[in-house]
């Protein structure tokens, strides 16, 4: 709720006049692999509407740090008793349970510590998925020492490949230069587009659908000056395994727009 650039983004309206944070909910409920489901949301004030908001769809909620999201993190799998942790964000609410069953079931396969489809990515920027053991997740708590190690919860991990067994899911093409993450709010307006033309012809799409309706349907995106953004950028010299060409910075995007 509190995110500077779209405020109280997880509430606004995504499929059927449902928020995008009960819808992205609802998308994954038919998983067949995951046992809970839970909202890891903070103590801030600003997240009450979060917390209600789950109440209100009885929807597991854990509430935790506001700026160390791996302790609220380890605290929520602890508290849960997780062997396996699946992290979604909020701010893909196009994610699905399919995709989710999949990595999963890769995930089994390989039998690793940590496996992702975002290093590197190939997915659309808001199909990004990481799982991984109760184990690793101990270990990044204990030994993570980097402020940007702890908002974004994994950097540890995956910047430690020597420590643990880290695998990446690809597909055949790299996709990642579309954007269907929540951000701005040229994000949300076609995050509702994507719902809106859907939930009109289909109970159910997955992201082959999102791509083959974004390949035909180039003029609704109004987001792609902000491909690439994100928060590798302000933590590029100390991140060992993102390379320059995996990140953008919004001020030079921003300077191009006034200058």
């Amino acid at each position: 709720m509190s995110s500077s650039r779209l405020p109280g983004k997880v509430l606004l309206t995504g499929s059927k006049d449902k928020s995008l944070l009960k819808t992205l909910y609802e998308r994954l409920l038919p998983s067949k692999h995951i046992n809970k489901i839970i909202i890891a949301t903070s103590t801030n004030e600003f997240d009450d509407l979060i917390f209600e908001e789950c109440k209100k769809n009885n929807i597991k909620v854990f509430r935790g740090s506001l700026l160390n999201v791996l302790k609220r993190y380890y605290d929520c799998a602890k508290k849960y008793k997780g062997e396996v942790i699946v992290r979604i964000t909020s701010d893909c609410p196009l994610l699905e349970y399919k995709l989710i069953d999949k990595l999963l079931l890769e995930f089994n396969k390989q039998n690793c510590d940590y496996l992702s489809n975002v290093h590197p990515a190939t997915f659309p920027d808001g199909y990004d998925v990481e799982i991984f053991t109760f184990k690793s997740l101990k270990k990044a708590f204990v030994n993570a020492k980097q402020n940007y190690e702890k908002e974004h919860v994994t950097p540890y991990i995956w910047d430690n490949p020597k420590k643990f067994n880290i695998k990446n899911y690809s597909l055949n093409k790299n996709y990642s230069k579309f954007r269907v993450t929540l951000d701005y709010l040229e994000d949300y307006f076609l995050i509702k587009k994507i719902f809106n033309y859907f939930e009109k012809r289909k109970n159910y799409f997955d992201v082959s659908d999102v791509l083959k309706y974004l390949e035909k349907n180039k003029k609704v995106i109004k987001n792609q000056k902000f491909s690439l953004v994100n928060w590798y950028r302000l933590h590029i010299a100390k991140l060992k395994t993102v390379k320059l060409n995996e990140t953008v910075d919004i001020r030079k995007l921003r300077y191009e727009k006034f200058k």
